[in-house]
C-alpha cells in the first residue's frame, strides 16, 4: 500500500515538472525563434525553376477483354 503512495508521489511531480517545462517553451518570446527561419524566395525562381510537369499520364489503364458468363 505504501508503494503506491510513493508511486503516486513520483507522477505527480513527474507531471509537475513536465508541466513547467511545457510553459517555460511556450512562454519564450517569439522574436528569437524568427530570425532563425529562413527568407521564403520568389515564385519565379528559386528551387522548383527547372521542373516541368511529364506529358504521359502517371497511370495507365489496363485492358483487359471481358469473357461472356455462360
Amino acid at each position: 500500500m505504501n508503494v503506491c503512495y510513493i508511486l503516486d508521489g513520483v507522477l505527480i511531480l513527474y507531471g509537475i515538472i513536465l508541466t513547467v517545462l511545457y510553459c517555460r517553451l511556450r512562454m519564450r518570446p517569439s522574436n528569437k525563434a524568427s530570425g532563425s527561419q529562413p527568407e521564403k524566395q520568389p515564385a519565379g525562381g528559386g528551387i522548383y525553376a527547372g521542373l516541368t510537369s511529364r506529358t504521359s499520364d502517371t497511370y495507365e489503364t489496363i485492358k483487359m477483354d471481358k469473357k461472356p458468363i455462360v
